[in-house]
């Protein structure tokens, strides 16, 4: 079974985001020794709008993927990013979800500074549906903050799932409010909260690994560790080993950030590098076939709770 906890469901993109995706995944392609141009990649980016889903159901079957969490994403400081432009955008989510039941769940994307997030929240769930909260904190905001502890015991108070970004990404991102040792307190104050550090921290994975190991219901995923799979093989492997050492093999979830990784990373490629860890990874670095079928979907399965 393959699931993919992490896939960015794009309705409508505001042509000023494009060019900051591209430049990230300008980045990406050079760790993978590729070339990629910028130009290309915005087009590409506005091409995988997909207001009905098609092109996710598409995909999905193409890459051979099981189950998939879709997302939206709402940033309260952006002046192109009206409460109502996020609600619209979490509606068209959810109606994906809905017309693939057992196949997605949907996550809304709202950002706790909004004066009506808590609202904005409960209709998600109550009259659309959605499953849980996508925060990116990296747009300015503590994920453990004041504000946000009113959204998360909703969430907990209705077994929803937290999808947070960890990790630096590039200006302007304010990065230091993506640091996983934010999310500690959210362990403290709602212990039953299921919550995903989106991609570990990347690079700066040890604070995930560190808090993983003791927070019963904290894990992390795969999204954007696929360029260093692909250009620096051996790197990945001996962090990926660490990382499963330290944290727990249990703790680790796919994902791919489609359908903006996908511009530059092939799905399958990525679904096979990690398939492939048992027989293909160097010398002195040992993967199990157990490992490798949690980390593909048994343990968000689990996590997900898709046998009850």
């Amino acid at each position: 079974m393959i699931v993919d906890v992490h896939y960015h469901q794009i309705p409508m993109l505001p042509e000023e985001l494009a060019p900051l995706l591209a430049e990230d995944l300008v980045r990406a392609a050079k760790i993978m020794g590729v070339k990629a141009e910028k130009a290309e990649l915005i087009k590409a980016l506005l091409g995988s709008q997909d207001m009905s889903g098609e092109k996710l159901a598409r995909r999905m079957e193409t890459a051979g993927i099981d189950f998939q969490v879709i997302c939206a994403v709402d940033n309260a400081a952006s002046p192109h990013f009206s409460p109502e432009l996020a609600q619209l955008q979490n509606q068209l989510v959810a109606d994906v979800a809905r017309k693939h039941p057992g196949k997605m769940i949907a996550l809304a994307g709202v950002d706790p500074r909004r004066p009506d997030a808590l609202d904005m929240l409960k209709r998600c769930f109550e009259e659309l549906g959605m499953r849980g909260l996508k925060y990116h904190s990296d747009y300015g905001f503590d994920p453990a903050g004041p504000e946000s502890y009113k959204l998360l015991a909703y969430l907990e108070r209705n077994d929803g799932i937290l999808l947070a970004h960890t990790g630096p990404l590039p200006p302007p991102s304010r990065s230091k409010f993506a640091e996983t040792a934010l999310l500690a307190d959210i362990a403290v104050d709602f212990p039953s909260l299921r919550v995903i550090a989106a991609h570990m921290g990347q690079c700066n994975w040890r604070p995930f690994a560190s808090l993983a190991t003791m927070q019963p219901n904290l894990y992390g995923d795969l999204a954007m560790w696929a360029p260093y799979a692909f250009g620096k093989y051996e790197l990945f492997c001996r962090e990926l080993r660490d990382l499963l050492d330290y944290a727990g093999a249990d703790k680790v979830l796919f994902a791919t950030d489609d359908p903006i990784s996908c511009a530059v990373v092939d799905t399958r490629e990525w679904i096979r590098v990690i398939r492939e860890l048992p027989e293909k990874a160097p010398a002195g670095i040992r993967f199990t076939r157990e490992e490798v079928d949690g980390i593909l979907g048994g343990n968000a399965a689990r996590m997900l709770r898709l046998s009850a």
